[in-house]
């Protein structure tokens, strides 16, 4: 079973985790020069963005960064770093996990809408942590085995509902949990979007895991289960095409970055 998201799973139970979350929205635009020099003039809360959809009889939430928040050049960056920001907003934000709080104002939008602005202004935290890449404050080098090191444990072997599952995922893997630097969430939001611009991640999951898919199927000892998980990560950090979209990533969008990938 392969699981992907915050966690996104196959299928996915809430719609706001889709890999593919607005993205006509998120892939806008692309970059202008004179970037790194912007400053933000934009509200916090309107870096954001929230709208209320149905499926299936079902009444959701779409929300997070906004691409386009209204700054040309702003909006550049905001567009090329979607997955980056929606990296730092859904592990770094405590309105993300508001969605039923503001679910509960429905019908009324305005009210919502005003709630979530609200929501977000009062969370100092996330708001210095997110302005570092919207204001491009400068952080460390990223040395690229570290950041190999990162984007592995955005694969993830455990044990869910009695069975070893897959993931590719940002709340379960402990990728916040490897540093306490305050450049980690930057440096992490980083390897989530290369990993979100691969072609095909499972596939490379899969690749990974095959050898031992039959003991695997054999549900083996929590203790095994740990070895293996381990045992991914090691070889993921050592993947010449996980190492190859970092790369790619960085090389794509380093106008945008506030730090060096140092090969």
């Amino acid at each position: 079973m392969n699981n992907m998201g915050t966690c996104d799973h196959k299928p996915i139970p809430r719609a706001s985790f889709l890999w593919l979350f607005i993205a006509g929205v998120a892939m806008a635009g692309c970059g202008n020069a004179g970037q790194n020099t912007i400053r933000n003039t934009v509200p916090f809360a309107d870096l954001f963005s929230i709208h209320v959809d149905t499926a299936q009889g079902e009444t959701y939430l779409n929300f997070g960064p906004d691409s386009i928040p209204g700054n040309s050049q702003l909006n550049a960056r905001c567009t090329a770093l979607w997955y980056y920001h929606l990296y730092l907003f859904e592990n770094y934000s405590k309105v993300f996990d508001e969605d039923q709080q503001l679910l509960a104002i429905l019908p009324d939008t305005v009210a919502m809408r005003n709630k979530f602005h609200a929501l977000l202004d009062a969370d100092t935290a996330f708001r210095k942590l997110y302005m570092r890449s919207i204001d491009h404050v400068d952080v460390a080098p990223l040395p690229i085995d570290s950041a190999l090191g990162i984007a592995a444990h955005f694969f993830y072997l455990h044990r869910m509902n009695g069975k070893p599952t897959e993931h590719i995922c940002t709340g379960i893997n402990k990728v916040k949990e490897m540093s306490s630097s305050i450049d980690h969430p930057q440096h992490a939001a980083f390897c989530y979007m290369a990993i979100r611009k691969m072609e095909d991640p499972f596939a490379l999951l899969d690749q990974v895991i095959e050898p031992f898919r039959t003991e695997l199927k054999a549900n083996p000892s929590d203790e095994r289960l740990t070895e293996l998980e381990h045992l991914v990560y090691d070889t993921l950090s050592r993947s010449p095409e996980l190492r190859k979209a970092l790369l790619d990533t960085y090389e794509q969008k380093a106008q945008y970055l506030h730090f060096k990938l140092v090969k």
